[in-house]
């Protein structure tokens, strides 16, 4: 009798394996510069920035691919949404001797990203890809971070 419940285990088992193998991956190239995620919907710039920026430059870095976009509306994700990006599954290099737990169909330059929510008005969460937290400074001019970019076919939040 225990034999033939080890059978079953093992042969769930195999066959979740199996399942694992077939499936899609989680994010698809679509177009040189953007990404899919098949899991939430969203469509991702493939890159950050690339260069360091104030809140108000990142939020107009996002709108403006927007308005060169024109069938997309880009914008700053809220940081419930870069949240779902991180994965400790996943290393990749990003900024100075910093590792980011993102799966690589997504490049950061660095572990910071701005993001849309502001729990005050004088204040934006950033997201920490090196190890999954979120912090909302007070925004200054000097304090500057990356921009990476989603478009829904909803702008509503999560």
């Amino acid at each position: 009798m225990r034999t033939l419940a080890l059978i079953a285990v093992i042969a769930a088992a195999v066959a979740c394996s199996a399942a694992e193998e077939r499936a899609e991956p989680r994010y698809a190239l679509l177009a040189t510069d953007v990404v899919r995620d098949a899991r939430t919907g969203l469509m991702w710039t493939a890159r950050d920035s690339g260069r360091e920026l104030s809140w108000p430059d990142a939020d107009e870095h996002c709108r403006a691919l927007a308005r060169g976009s024109g069938d997309l509306a880009w914008r700053l994700p809220w940081i419930e949404e870069l949240a779902l990006l991180y994965d400790t599954s996943m290393e990749q290099p990003c900024g100075k001797a910093a590792i980011c737990q993102i799966d690589p169909a997504i490049d950061l330059s660095s572990p910071y990203q701005w993001s849309a929510t502001a729990p005050q008005p004088n204040r934006r969460f950033y997201y920490d890809f090196a190890f999954g937290s979120q912090l909302s400074p007070l925004i200054r001019p000097t304090l500057t971070r990356r921009a990476l970019c989603t478009s829904a076919e909803q702008d509503d939040r999560p």
